[in-house]
């Protein structure tokens, strides 16, 4: 099994890369493949088992004193290049300290390439022929062996390569003879071939270095740039969350004054005496209604981000739908001198009624909305086990690189002076995510000037069914408000006066409070008696209407009808509102939808919440 590839200085130090100088960290780098190659060992120890053989063979030839000197300094070298091998290996110094390397790895070569050449010295050795041979064969093989250990750096490869050769080259010049001048051209030949193999593996090993660098130093700034855009997007997202709290603090409490605004002028609407006046109410009550059309628009945005907001899926007939849909939308058409078309279609889809239902009269009213002239035609398309639902226009239609845009949030296609009258740009921002919800695909396509094209496909059910049909409305109760004990519990004392006026025309009886202290010394006063509890959500010190419930119904060991009326869009306070399984109603909620609900609560005390509540023992 082979040994895994060393682990690169530059792994280490590449935080440091950027502080030292690139050719200290390229020398650093060379010497570091130097000491930690894997063939090291093996070249150590065969080094050493080559003194061994060389001293046995020439133990009798040259005299035994010198060849002991020569094998103690052979010791002493190998240990000595073992020993810094193993510490350069522990401590790995930084690359400051590359140069002092440097010239400890030249020295190393200088003085084991002259312990090798002062052997061609050596006296008798020339005059035994087999001695020369085995001396020269011995050199050879240790210089070839070198071109691995010294090549990473060619100083210290040229000492040791020309201090090992030279010397027998110069000796067989000197000794003459044929047979000694074809060995010293041969040593020669042979250093020449050999400085050329050295130095070309130099070069490849240097540019593996610098391929290696420009690599490291694409990583690190690519490592740069994540984390630029790492931290941009932290920061995108700190914003929009900010953003969010923002826009959910301002929806709170703008909500606030506008529900309160709301009771006031129903209130008033009643008092009214003089024509003129009913005039500014009724303006007064356009401008609530629009700026609520907005806040509810946001809630439902809010509501769909939440996750509030889960599918009911049933299998339905899709034409009692649409047929409602069209009744409305063929009086809006001719109003504008447009015509409207609805294609029958048989199929049975697999959706929720409701969520369908919004999306379709979204579509439908957006279609409107942007035709002037010509007409608008809702049609159904099958393909394969999808139903199509197709809603065309002939209206001003969008440039291709505007589709994408129109279904975001307050985006519209020609508004860009924002005028109220032309909507608030968050129907398609609401199509979207409800199609998403449902899993159902929604398209378009549109040309400018030629209309748009809504595709909207969803499963349908191949194994129709005649009795299929919409799911049955909810049943209708009788508005006998008149005499119900309502307990209001709301901080803002404004709220709390509008709900106490429109109670009180409704004939309840109103008790007001600020928080579950205040809400139980009414119920005192009151004898514990109470029919419904309306609660804002949000109450002061960081309490919540649920809490006070809680505490109320603890308290008096009753259960109470409840209706929690919020004016948060914040995410988490929109799932803690809906988990908490009481009716819940958002701010500003209109006369009409409270007293329907109220009428709810008082006639049928069996409701699904009040079975719920009921059975849950109070401690």
């Amino acid at each position: 099994m082979s040994n895994p590839p060393p682990k690169t200085i530059l792994n280490k130090n590449k935080l440091s890369a950027k502080k030292t100088d690139r050719e200290q960290m390229i020398l650093a780098e060379r010497i570091h493949i130097i000491f930690h190659q894997p063939l090291l060992k093996i070249l150590l120890l065969g080094q050493g088992i080559t003194v061994g053989i060389t001293v046995i063979f020439l133990w009798g030839t040259v005299a035994p004193e010198l060849l002991l000197v020569w094998l103690a300094w052979m010791v002493v070298m190998t240990i000595f290049w073992g020993g810094i091998t193993l510490y350069y290996r522990h401590t790995l110094p930084p690359p400051q300290k590359a140069k002092r390397w440097a010239y400890i790895y030249l020295c190393s070569g200088l003085l084991l390439g002259a312990t090798w050449g002062v052997t061609a010295f050596w006296p008798r050795v020339l005059a035994d022929p087999s001695a020369t041979v085995f001396l020269a064969i011995v050199v050879f093989g240790i210089t070839t062996a070198g071109l691995a250990v010294f090549a990473p750096l060619l100083p210290a490869f040229y000492a040791f390569t020309m201090l090992s050769l030279v010397p027998y080259a110069i000796h067989f010049f000197i000794e003459g003879g044929k047979l000694y001048v074809t060995l010293g051209v041969m040593f020669l030949l042979y250093l020449l071939i050999i400085l050329i193999i050295g130095d070309n593996m130099r070069r490849t090993l240097l540019e593996s270095v610098l391929l290696r660098f420009e690599n490291m130093e694409l990583v690190n700034d690519l490592i740069k740039k994540n984390t630029l855009a790492e931290k941009a997007r932290e920061q995108a997202v700190q914003a929009g969350m900010e953003k969010s709290k923002f826009i959910a603090a301002a929806s709170h409490d703008l909500r606030q004054p506008l529900h309160a605004l709301g009771l006031f002028v129903d209130a008033l609407e009643s008092r009214i005496r003089f024509p003129e006046v009913r005039k500014i109410v009724d303006n007064v009550r356009l401008a609530t209604a629009t700026l609520s059309d907005l806040m509810n628009g946001m809630l439902d945005i809010s509501k769909l981000d939440a996750g509030v907001l889960q599918p009911v899926v049933s299998e339905f007939s899709i034409q009692p739908l649409l047929d409602r849909i069209a009744i409305e939308a063929e009086q809006n058409a001719s109003e504008k001198g447009l015509r409207f078309r609805l294609r029958h279609c048989r199929a049975v889809v697999r959706s929720d009624s409701n969520m369908l239902d919004r999306i379709l009269r979204n579509l439908v009213a957006n279609a409107i909305h942007y035709t002037e002239q010509g007409s608008i035609l809702v049609a159904c398309r099958y393909r394969k086990k999808n139903l199509c639902i197709e809603v065309r226009d002939s209206g001003i239609g969008i440039d291709k690189n505007k589709l994408e845009k129109i279904f975001k949030d307050f985006y519209q296609v020609d508004n860009p002076e924002r005028d109220r009258a032309k909507g608030h740009g968050l129907g398609l921002a609401i199509v979207e995510r409800l199609a998403k919800l449902l899993g159902h695909t929604l398209t378009v396509n549109s040309k400018p000037g030629q209309g748009s094209t809504f595709c909207l496909c969803l499963p349908r059910v191949t194994n129709l069914s005649p009795t299929l049909e919409m799911p049955p409305s909810p049943p209708v109760y009788l508005d006998d408000v008149a005499g119900a004990t309502v307990l209001v519990i709301d901080d803002e004392i404004m709220v709390c006066e509008g709900m106490a006026d429109i109670l009180t025309r409704w004939g309840c009886k109103a008790l007001l409070a600020d928080s579950a202290e205040t809400a139980w010394e009414q119920l005192k006063a009151n004898g514990l008696q109470v029919d419904v509890i309306i609660s804002d959500y949000r109450l002061r010190e960081n309490k919540t209407g649920v809490e006070a419930i809680e505490c109320l119904q603890k308290k008096t060991r009753q259960v109470f009808p409840v209706i929690i009326v919020t004016g948060d869009t914040a995410a988490d306070r929109l799932r803690e509102a809906n988990a908490s399984g009481y009716h819940l109603l958002h701010k500003p909620v209109s006369p009409g939808k409270l007293r329907s609900l109220l009428s709810y609560l008082l006639n049928d005390s069996r409701t699904e919440f009040s079975d719920k509540k009921s059975n849950r023992p109070l401690a």
